[in-house]
């Protein structure tokens, strides 16, 4: 049992700044090290995560029963965590370092209150809202819920696509859930279309009901929009093939991202989960484009809206073996390959053209042969 008594403070103080001169001597030593600057910076967010802890403590004592009642993003936890941090996180953190002041808070907050927590506050300045497609996910879907409600969203947006299992069963025992019934099979895409014209909220993740994701793992994407990114995008980079290995739908979608002028982006996209979308861009392209995910991509990146890799999340190994998704040439993938093609047709009807280039036939070869 953790206690915090005036006594363990003045000795962990004592610990904190004995020999002093050693460690200042030490520095000056190693001032221009890397690992020295981030030494210091962990010793540094080290003690804001120990205050965060101990404020923690002083609300986690006033709170009651009923509490369990409410959703974490108007709970006395969010509102507690999110005054703490105006008062005393002068400059807004990276996620990391976020992530583990938010666990340190909600630890000493259980500790208090004499009960477990593994909600994840976050000092959001934006409201935010997240959309489940599912389609017979009975086995998965409670799960996924249970993650997402250890955040602050506003309400998070089930759609029900052609089931025919206890989907609905399992997404009704989470009060977070608003259910959206579609009895038939329409796809993920239009069902992630469905969702996000029925929320107003400022951010909207996706997921789907197949992939239980970690909340600490959907945290990043809801935090990077709320920074002011417009599309916060699962980086896949890691888990693929060199290019002549890949398969026809990745160089698709390489190949958007590059013509579009944003190689940094790699095989990147859309069709992919977690992401996270802006309510500007949602509004800008228009929900419907969802429906087609590489043509909302290429319309967003036209009008100049801002993506960004946010972090891994292997989807890939995880995501459900289907028959329609597997073998070359799948149904799946002949569609995603379509969608790339209609993504150019809308790009060329709305009148945009490629970026100019003065790179030599020579040159393209050579690039190309690399």
């Amino acid at each position: 049992m953790r206690k915090r008594s005036r006594r363990s403070v003045s000795a962990r103080s004592r610990i904190n700044w004995a020999g002093r001169k050693t460690r200042q001597k030490r520095r000056a030593t190693y001032k221009r090290s890397g690992t020295a600057i981030q030494s210091i910076h962990r010793a540094g967010e080290s003690k804001l995560a120990d205050a965060a802890y101990d404020a923690g403590l002083l609300e986690g004592a006033k709170s009651n029963a009923g509490e369990d009642e409410v959703l974490l993003y108007e709970s006395p936890l969010q509102r507690a965590f999110t005054d703490w941090c105006a008062a005393h996180v002068k400059k807004r953190p990276d996620i990391r370092t976020m992530l583990r002041l938010s666990k340190s808070y909600t630890g000493g907050y259980a500790k208090a209150s004499g009960r477990k927590d593994a909600r994840i506050p976050l000092p959001l300045a934006r409201t935010a809202a997240a959309v489940v497609c599912a389609s017979n996910e009975q086995d998965t879907l409670g799960k996924v819920l249970q993650q997402l409600e250890r955040l602050p969203f506003q309400e998070v947006i089930v759609v029900l696509n052609g089931c025919r299992d206890q989907s609905y069963s399992a997404a009704r025992n989470h009060r977070i859930a608003s259910i959206l019934h579609v009895p038939g099979r329409l796809g993920h895409d239009v069902g992630r279309s469905m969702g996000a014209a029925m929320t107003s909220a400022d951010i909207v993740l996706f997921t789907d009901g197949d992939v239980v994701i970690s909340a600490e793992e959907l945290a990043p994407f809801i935090y990077k929009v709320d920074e002011g990114i417009d599309a916060a995008l699962n980086d896949l980079n890691p888990y693929l093939p060199p290019y002549m290995h890949q398969d026809e739908v990745t160089r698709c979608k390489s190949f958007l991202n590059t013509v579009l002028g944003h190689p940094e982006l790699g095989a990147n996209s859309l069709t992919a989960v977690p992401h996270a979308l802006a309510r500007r861009l949602i509004e800008n392209i228009g929900s419907e484009q969802l429906m087609v995910p590489p043509k909302a991509q290429a319309l967003a990146l036209a009008k100049g809206h801002r993506f960004a890799l946010v972090q891994p999340v292997d989807v890939i190994s995880a995501n459900r073996k289907r028959p329609g998704n597997t073998g070359t040439g799948n149904a799946v993938a002949d569609l995603i390959i379509g969608d790339h093609a209609e993504a150019f047709h809308a790009l060329i009807d709305a009148g945009w053209m490629p970026q100019s280039s003065t790179v030599s036939r020579t040159e393209v070869a050579l690039r190309r042969n690399a």
